[in-house]
């Protein structure tokens, strides 16, 4: 079964995030969750991004990589929102990833270097105000021609954590859509390892 590293997004490792991992969990697969926050948990978002300003993210990419030092792979580097961005970079540098999925959010301004051996999986509203315009394709076409799996899910709405059960933006039945994909994935993987 896959090893999932599932970041939380900037509002920290809440509720929302374990209840999202113990789902990935029940699948049968190994969950890890990052806190990349240090303990710090938000109630808005623009307190969030705060702290990730004020920390930078090269100090939150520096706790991911502390954190899974000594990790075996193969890995599937997931996130939600700011967690997305770390599962993105995870996915590009660390040979140990097999799968990159990136949940309301994922994107480049640019066309990048993705490694063919990383699947990608990006999740969101089709009208998400904090997804940039142009982000997701990129970041798919980079994958694509690399020749790595890439796919994109675009659900109703404009909600952004529609997925995390513990926010007032859940949507019951694209989070179901959404983890029976993500569920898909993990199985792919699963049975391409033997």
């Amino acid at each position: 079964m896959a090893h999932v590293i599932f970041f939380h997004s900037a509002l920290g490792l809440d509720k929302g995030v374990h209840a999202m991992a113990d789902a990935i969990r029940e699948a049968g697969h190994t969950v890890t969750t990052p806190d990349v926050y240090d303990g710090h948990v938000f109630d808005s978002t623009e307190k969030g991004i705060a702290y990730r300003d004020e920390v930078g993210f090269r100090t939150l990419t520096d706790r991911a990589t502390a954190a899974l030092a000594g990790v075996e792979g193969p890995l599937v580097a997931a996130g939600i929102s700011l967690g997305a961005a770390l599962a993105q970079r995870l996915g590009k540098k660390d040979p140990r990833t097999e799968a990159a999925v990136l949940l309301h959010a994922g994107g480049e301004s640019r066309l990048i270097d993705w490694p063919a051996r990383v699947a990608l999986q990006i999740h969101h509203s089709v009208d998400d105000p904090w997804i940039d315009e142009g982000g997701p394709e990129n970041l798919l076409r980079s994958a694509a021609r690399a020749g790595a799996r890439a796919e994109h899910y675009l659900y109703p709405g404009d909600a952004h954590l529609f997925a995390d059960p513990t926010k007032p933006d859940f949507d019951e039945r694209s989070a179901e859509l959404l983890s029976a994909r993500v569920q898909l994935l993990l199985e792919d993987l699963d049975a391409a390892r033997g």
